[in-house]
Formats: structure tokens, sequence, C-alpha cells
């Protein structure tokens, strides 16, 4: 079985969680040190800064996702910038990515970013036990108190993959965000 999600057009960021509360945030950087962009990420209201306290919650917790612009909010930023005779802008992933990347908060705050987590890190024991499958983490996830993609599901043949690509690929502009296309994964974890 493989798990299919969209794949978002945005900025990939990694959340630290220590006994449900966020206490670091960071850019994916070059694979193995990103940039430090806690303060910036606790002002996107879609990242909770507390997860809910339910029986499995680990002690640490390091959530993987991304975080994006609405198409929405790309218009209404760039003709508040027109009205002032700033910078237009290209696309919503550079005023996500800028936005985190801002030494000022406030900056992040005012553009309304929004967020979805698209996995868990680790291999450890406890995790292959508690997450046995990409799917697995969605729920847990989802019961954390963490949005993730509505759209993702699991799918068993090529072919399914095949019409899912298909579908999103022909419907995309019903989105409300961007997306580069689909992400699909093996959803067993232990392979």
């Amino acid at each position: 079985a493989f798990h299919c999600d969209l794949k978002m057009d945005g900025l990939a960021v990694e959340l630290v969680y220590d006994e449900g509360i966020l206490v670091a945030g960071s850019t994916r950087g070059d694979g193995e040190r990103g940039e430090d962009i806690t303060q910036n990420l606790k002002t996107i209201e879609a990242i909770p800064l507390r997860l809910e306290k339910i029986s499995d919650l680990p002690k640490r917790l390091v959530v993987r996702g991304e975080v994006f612009l609405t198409k929405k909010e790309f218009k209404n930023i760039n003709r508040e910038q027109e009205k002032i005779g700033g910078k237009i802008y290209a696309n919503p992933r550079n005023i996500a990515a800028g936005s985190l990347r801002q030494l000022d908060p406030k900056v992040a705050a005012s553009r309304k970013l929004d967020f979805y987590s698209y996995g868990i890190a680790g291999k450890s024991e406890y995790y292959l036990k508690n997450y046995p499958t990409h799917e697995s983490e969605y729920i847990a996830l989802k019961n954390y108190g963490i949005k993730t993609n509505p759209n993702g599901k699991v799918l068993k043949s090529l072919e399914d993959i095949s019409a899912f690509h298909k579908y999103w690929i022909e419907n995309r502009e019903k989105l409300p965000y961007e997306i580069d296309g689909i992400v699909v994964s093996v959803n067993d974890n232990r392979i």
C-alpha cells in the first residue's frame, strides 16, 4: 500500500515538541542543519504551541510539515503592496519562505501563513511500534491537534496512484493553495 498526498508549494519545516510544548522550529536547511525560525513559527495559528494531552503522546515529538500561503492571502498581500508602491511577489511560496526568515516575528504574524504536517521523524523502536504506517502517523498527528492535508489517502495499486495524480493535476486550480504535484510514500514504515 502507498500513502499519497498533495505536495504543498511552501517551505518545509521541522517542529520539536517536548512534553507537548513547542520548543524549537527550523527550516530543512541543507538536510543536516536548518535555520532556527522558532519565534516566527509560533506566530502561525495553524501550528499548536501545546499539543493535546493524550495517552500515547511521546515525551519528545519531531514533526515535519509545510508552511504555505493560500492563493487568497497571496492576492491580498500583492494588492496591499500595489497600493503602497511596494514589491509585487511572484508566488505564494516566496512570501511564505521570506516571512519565516524575517528577524521580526511580527512580519510572519501579519502574513496569515498556514501549515500542514506530513510526518513524524524517527525510526526508533518506539516510533515503529506507535506509527507502523504513514497513515498511522497522520492519525496520530490529528489526535495531537496538528493539521494534516485532508486530501491524503492510502492507495493499493499503481493505477489508483495514477488516477489520484491525474485528478489533482486536472483539479489543482480548485484548491485554495498551490501544489507542485503529489507525494507517494510506501505506507509501511517498517520497510
